[in-house]
């Protein structure tokens, strides 16, 4: 917000006047540009001078505090939550609770500005409970998967129903978002898989390609754009034209660097090809990442290494081949976690990196199966800086099918990227990804979110597809069991921490939670409704206190659900785990009113509880529409009136007469349907 001030800021803050003088020596970095405090005044108030030198820009930030910029001398630009606006000398800017801002001096001289600043705790908890909705168009990425297997839960509960859940509440309340994903194609990993079936790599790629596509329309996941590079030679050449500019990147070297090769085979390792010790953690790792801290490792800085080829200890050669110095990234890689919120495991991920020193990472590697290195004979691009602009690709892909204009060559600042990933994937998709995007695409200031998901354990172990320590999704997915599945993923996700996955919980889950609470207190509902009032809401009648507070808790739940799938509070696990909670509270309510003689005596009490408890139902409906799309839209169908198209913006009692007839939804959902798997079968 920018404005002319009418009357002076000091009495408008009603400052207490006193002088203050400092001596431009005492000028010390703070927020990446140089700052003096001048003092405090009356309530908390706080001043400072600041000066931003010519080409620089202040390191992005939020606070609880409410602050005004007033521009001494100088210009500049000032980026917001809500965009760019250009400043010069008498101009104040001021910058609401949590609202993110960034300072920057385009011109050729100092920008001079004084800082005030002063807590306002109403106005502090107003913007922290508000419920931010992001503008359009918003690009919500899933991690492709690596199509050398078909997804288990420990896959879908992670990136894949996150991603979903995310979009389909942001399509709820009317934004331009979408959910992109495809296959990686040319993974090593798509290499080593074909080996092992003795087939080619494009035909594994190719067949669990579609196994991927079909598992996750199992899961009642939207995909507007799955992209499988295969074939497409418009892909191969904007990743050509991307790895040339980045070639002529200053970050980028061409190094003669030490390598790992097989002491047999002689073959070049990287990635699936060798295990050993994280050098960060002292973990298992496999090649170029360690699963368990997130750290990158270079193949042949790991500790007790093994090639997967033959029993020897690998031998450290060297290869030519072109390395981004990451520590020449630093700069733009903070900038961006901050501007980003990112979480602090990434944060700190990226701490340890930096307390590593120089770091570069090769971006070719020696290979038959990739996308080629061109003036690299016998090179191809590595596929993580390739996933980083597929990203792209894939949102131009997307303009196509909707006939818009979005060019991969020309990412805008208007788009916003959000990102749905494991932990383990961290490295590429929050540090790599940003570095490389400056590197290539200097006209453009990335805005991109990140949510990560922690590993999702079996039995107490990892998933593991080369194990067949897994529990796939064709296996428990299906008409009437997929929103049982998608309840126990949620309530099980993986948010934070890790967490275990049992074929007996999850029959728990249905059989208790969503059969033994959830259907016995709709069915209870549906009978009354029938019987008494011949399927249609009846008009509440006196209230009791128990009703009012049941009437305000209902909507308590709605906004608990909106800020559950927003993208500042988002965790799919406290949507599933408030949602049982919210249908915990309608049978305890409804229990409390159940009682045969007090029904006869005092009906108009019955009337609303029964009109309290069918308004329930069908805010039960929309809330769950994000995360138990299929279920929410039958219940929705079988309340007059009642859509799972758009976010409940309030709490409105349905309209006495309104049909109420869950007949239906009772009948699909009768029979329990997930399969009887023993754990050896799992």
């Amino acid at each position: 917000m920018r404005w002319q001030p009418k009357i002076p800021l000091l009495q408008q803050l009603r400052f207490v006047m006193r002088k203050s003088t400092f001596s431009r020596t005492e000028l010390s970095r703070a927020f990446g540009i140089d700052m003096a405090t001048l003092g405090t005044g009356s309530a908390g108030t706080g001043f400072s001078f600041g000066k931003v030198a010519p080409g620089v820009t202040s390191e992005p930030h939020r606070h609880d505090e409410i602050e005004a910029f007033v521009v001494l001398s100088g210009a500049g630009k000032v980026r917001t939550d809500l965009g760019e606006s250009s400043v010069a000398t008498g101009d104040v800017v001021l910058f609401h609770p949590f609202e993110a801002h960034v300072l920057h001096n385009d011109g050729v001289e100092n920008l001079n500005f004084v800082d005030v600043y002063w807590r306002d705790g109403k106005a502090a908890l107003a913007a922290a409970a508000q419920v931010a909705i992001p503008r359009g168009p918003i690009f919500v990425f899933s991690t492709p998967p690596t199509p050398n297997g078909d997804l288990h839960l420990g896959h879908l509960s992670g990136p894949y129903l996150g991603a979903d859940v995310y979009t389909r509440f942001l399509r709820m309340k009317g934004v331009e978002a979408y959910h992109l994903t495809g296959s990686d194609d040319c993974q090593s990993y798509v290499a080593t898989r074909a080996d092992a079936e003795q087939s080619t790599p494009a035909k594994v790629a190719r067949h669990y390609a579609h196994e991927i596509r079909a598992t996750l329309a199992l899961l009642d996941c939207e995909v507007h754009s799955f992209l499988p590079t295969l074939g497409d030679s418009a892909y191969a050449e904007f990743q050509a034209a991307c790895f040339g500019s980045l070639l002529s990147s200053t970050a980028v070297d061409l190094r003669q660097s030490p390598a790992l090769f097989d002491a047999v085979t002689g073959d070049y390792l990287y990635e699936p090809d060798i295990s050993g010790l994280c050098p960060d953690c002292g973990s298992s790792a496999g090649g170029n990442i360690c699963e368990e801290c997130g750290a990158p490792n270079l193949c042949h800085d790991l500790d007790a290494v093994r090639s997967r080829h033959s029993a020897e200890a690998p031998v450290v050669g060297s290869v030519r081949r072109p390395e981004l110095a990451l520590e020449r990234c630093y700069d733009n890689i903070d900038r961006h976690l901050r501007a980003s919120g990112a979480p602090v495991r990434i944060m700190d991920l990226f701490a340890r990196l930096r307390q590593r020193g120089d770091f570069s990472v090769p971006i070719t590697h020696p290979s038959d199966w990739g996308l080629p290195a061109e003036g690299l004979p016998g090179q191809v691009i590595w596929v993580w800086p390739e996933m980083a602009f597929g990203f792209l690709y894939n949102i131009q892909a997307l303009a196509t099918s909707l006939g818009r204009d979005w060019n991969a060559a020309l990412p805008s600042n208007d788009w916003q990227i959000v990102h749905f990933f494991g932990f383990d994937n961290s490295f590429y998709h929050a540090l790599l990804y940003p570095a490389l995007y400056a590197e290539v695409f200097s006209h453009w200031t990335p805005c991109i979110r990140y949510h990560v998901n922690e590993f999702y354990l079996l039995d107490g172990q990892k998933f593991s597809t080369s194990r067949g320590h897994a529990v796939w999704g064709k296996e428990v997915l299906g008409p009437k069991t997929v929103d049982v599945v998608r309840l126990h993923l949620g309530l099980t996700r993986p948010e934070g921490e890790r967490t275990n996955f049992t074929l007996d919980t999850l029959r728990r889950t249905e059989n208790e939670v969503f059969r033994g609470i959830w259907l016995n207190w709709l069915d209870a509902l549906h009978r009354e409704i029938k019987q008494d009032f011949g399927g249609c809401v009846p008009d509440a009648g006196d209230w009791a206190p128990a009703d009012r507070a049941f009437f305000a808790r209902i909507e308590i739940h709605r906004a608990a659900m909106e800020r559950a799938y927003s993208d500042d509070g988002f965790s799919v696990r406290r949507a599933a785990a408030q949602a049982c909670d919210f249908v915990s509270d309608c049978v305890v309510y409804r229990q409390a009113q159940d009682y045969t003689a007090a029904r006869r005596l005092y009906p108009a009490r019955t009337r609303t509880s029964l009109a309290l408890q069918t308004t329930a139902a069908a805010i039960l409906a929309q809330t769950l529409a994000p995360l138990m799309p299929r279920f929410a839209s039958t219940l929705a169908r079988a309340i007059d009136g009642v859509s799972t198209e758009t976010w409940p913006t309030s709490v409105r009692r349905l309209a006495p007469g309104t049909t109420f007839d869950l007949g239906p939804v009772l009948g699909f959902y009768t029979r329990a349907e997930l399969p009887v798997l023993n754990e050896e079968e799992a």
